[in-house]
């Protein structure tokens, strides 16, 4: 991550422990103090979130875990080594994860101060506003690590010197669910739509309040439909509220952070071809090979060309987790020939290149699988599961640059869906869809389990390091393991599948969480 030498060295459980400061005084001069504004905090926090997710390690792995990347060389990832490989970018993700939630907890301090939100509200717009998109934020980032690794340090976690509690304790993913879906309905409903917020801070609506509540209501749905196996009458809740509420309605809609034009945060895929020179990256077989298979008008978007396979296909796949010898022969090998991720400006041709939160396409895929089950009742959307459904694979299409012609060819291409094939045939849509979004795509497909797209690498290393073909959840942080370890080993022994549920085998990468019902 990019933070400084100093912070760097800051692990995740000291990371709590200064929750109650302000970290961006870190990187001042004490004898040159600044003023810390909530609009610098919140900028602050969007490049930082957006520098987690994405960047080329640890962002990486969680795009390989969804077989969205390949490594054509360095494969330890691919092959589900990384905690023990890179135990470095895994206490970073971590770490960086709480940072930024921090930087956001302090704009909300900032705004409930008697002696500073009158100051805040006057510079940068209503004070419910600036909270409402910390909230909406930090629901973002939790749920995020709550996919990736279950029970997580939560309620307490950002109090730091005003609880004296610096061994925050975990909490089950039974309950982090419902409350954040709790602060974003609480989000949704302080948000003072006519009024601009926090305005050139924030790098993702610009301080359009109307857009912050479409993204509150969007991302509801996300976590409502997430939850829908383990808690179905609130599921439905949520999706109808959300829906009567507003959540996205178009491609403009969606929630991007462009990364800079310049150092030092440029998008990290335009870093590791243009400015490094390297090549590290390769399209994926499984990707590649059922696009091509529906002759998908988004390949152009997502992948450069390469030389036509012997079945003639423009774009072709590289293997997916082959060991580095392997990977490295058919990489040199000059006679090979595969595709790279595309050197465009959603991908990796420009240093803006943005990094992808959520997009229209997922609101019309939610909807149309909430159509489609017979376990929910969501009188709030009137159309069909399958009109939903192809109106999200077209949006897609749209969003990735296809005309309309294109999309609604594709659209007439994929297979019909309905209730009782939507977990294969929504589900493969919907992980094409989500390309790039790393942790997105790699739950969509643990939680809905389509069969015969994603590849096991050769030899199957997941079932010897722990029982599965392909990861379900990633095991915790060495640092974590070492600072909060009492509060760690209560999670681990009887929360990762639910509150109160012992699990003999520990932190390992082959526990499926609480939300993922269906075996893989």
């Amino acid at each position: 991550m990019r933070r400084t030498a100093f912070a760097l060295l800051i692990t995740a459980a000291s990371a709590l422990t200064l929750a109650g400061c302000d970290l961006t005084s870190l990187n001042e001069d004490p004898n040159n103090p600044t003023e810390t504004t909530a609009q610098k905090l919140l900028t602050n926090a969007e490049v930082e979130l957006a520098d987690m997710y994405w960047d080329s390690y640890p962002g990486s792995f969680w795009m390989r875990y969804a077989q969205y990347l390949t490594t054509n060389q360095y494969t330890d990832a691919d092959r589900y080594q990384f905690p023990a490989r890179r135990v470095g970018s895994n206490n970073d993700n971590w770490s960086t994860s709480y940072f930024l939630l921090n930087d956001l907890e302090q704009i909300k301090r900032i705004n409930r101060d008697p002696d500073q939100k009158n100051a805040a509200a006057s510079a940068f717009g209503p004070n419910a506003n600036q909270i409402a998109i910390a909230n909406v934020l930090q629901a973002w980032t939790f749920h995020m690590m709550t996919q990736k690794w279950g029970p997580i340090p939560f309620e307490e976690a950002l109090q730091g010197r005003e609880s004296g509690n610096f061994s925050p304790p975990y909490t089950g993913q039974p309950t982090v669910y419902p409350a954040l879906i709790d602060t974003l309905t609480q989000a949704s409903q302080n948000i003072q739509t006519g009024s601009t917020t926090l305005g050139g801070g924030d790098l993702i609506f610009n301080g359009n309040m109307s857009k912050w509540k479409r993204f509150a209501n969007a991302l509801k749905m996300r976590i409502a439909i997430q939850m829908a196996e383990r808690m179905p009458d609130a599921a439905e809740t949520a999706i109808n509220e959300a829906v009567q509420a507003g959540a996205f309605q178009s491609n403009a809609d969606g929630a991007t952070i462009p990364f800079n034009s310049g150092p030092p945060y440029q998008n990290p895929l335009y870093e590791n071809y243009e400015v490094s020179g390297r090549d590290d990256w390769a399209a994926p077989r499984p990707l590649v090979s059922v696009m091509n298979s529906q002759d998908d008008p988004r390949r152009p978007a997502y992948f450069t060309d390469a030389e036509p396979s012997a079945e003639g296909n423009q774009f072709n796949g590289f293997p997916y987790g082959l060991n580095q010898g392997p990977a490295q022969q058919l990489f040199t090998n000059p006679d090979s020939s595969f595709s790279r991720p595309a050197d465009n400006a959603l991908v990796r041709g420009e240093a803006s290149a943005p990094c992808l939160l959520m997009l229209h396409d997922e609101v019309l895929f939610i909807k149309a699988e909430a159509k489609l089950r017979s376990d929910l009742n969501v009188p709030a959307i009137t159309k069909s599961g399958q009109e939903l459904y192809e109106n999200a694979v077209a949006a897609s299409a749209r969003y990735w640059g296809a005309s309309s012609e294109e999309a609604q060819a594709l659209t007439d291409r994929v297979p019909t869906v309905n209730s009782s094939n939507y977990r294969q045939v929504l589900g493969t849509q919907k992980w094409i869809a989500q390309y790039l979004q790393g942790v997105e795509g790699w739950s969509t497909w643990r939680r809905l389990n389509f069969d015969n797209v994603l590849q096991t690498p050769p030899g199957d290393p997941g079932q010897a390091a722990f029982g599965r073909s392909i990861p379900v959840r990633m095991s915790y942080p060495r640092d974590e393991a070492t600072l909060n370890e009492t509060q760690l080993q209560g999670a681990v022994s009887n929360m990762l599948g639910g509150d109160g549920v012992s699990y003999p085998d520990g932190d390992n990468q082959g526990v499926r969480l609480w939300w993922d019902t269906t075996p893989q």
